[in-house]
């Protein structure tokens, strides 16, 4: 993870808050997801995702966060922005996850216990996850492959993405 950024996080009765200050990222992204991976695993149906402090997020960090929401909402859980930026809260409605993620949501549990919250966090910031090259691509792959999924307009826009990536893969894998 680059040093522009941090990932803060914390659990909580009702949920898992995670805050993302500088950059979302494909370098921070992973981290991202194993936070919310264990969540779930554990039996958690709410991520929220702080973005006050966010300067902007990236299409791998976009898909991470709807790659999260598509496994929590089968299972009556979801996935919410709290405080997203105008430029944040823009390219989040350019994919259409606007759709898929809970932005702002009027009833949320955590509302009105914002500052509380983030208070509670702390300084540490998340134990960073480092991928090798192959595990980095699949997870830049998998997150543009989620939001192709999302729409015809996301499938054409991210295609060289996922077709570069799909032969990266390729490479990898013959010169093992």
């Amino acid at each position: 993870m680059n040093n522009n950024s941090s990932i803060l996080f914390g659990l909580f009765d009702e949920f898992l808050w995670v805050r993302c200050s500088g950059r979302g990222s494909f370098a921070n992204s992973p981290t991202v997801k194993s936070l919310g991976d264990d969540y779930i695993a554990s039996g958690g149906r709410l991520i929220v995702i702080d973005l006050e402090t966010c300067s902007g997020i990236d299409s791998t960090f976009m898909g991470t966060l709807a790659g999260l929401s598509r496994r929590l909402l089968p299972i009556g859980g979801s996935v919410q922005i709290a405080s997203p930026s105008e430029h944040c809260l823009s390219a989040l409605e350019s994919l259409g996850l606007d759709a898929l993620l809970s932005i702002e949501p009027p009833t949320a549990p955590w509302r009105g216990k914002v500052e509380q919250i983030r208070a509670a966090l702390g300084t540490e910031n998340a134990p960073a996850v480092h991928l090798d090259a192959k595990e980095q691509t699949l997870h830049v792959l998998n997150s543009h492959l989620t939001l192709s999924e999302m729409s015809e307009e996301n499938e054409e826009k991210f295609r060289n993405v996922t077709d570069c990536l799909k032969e990266e893969l390729e490479r990898q894998k013959d010169n093992k």
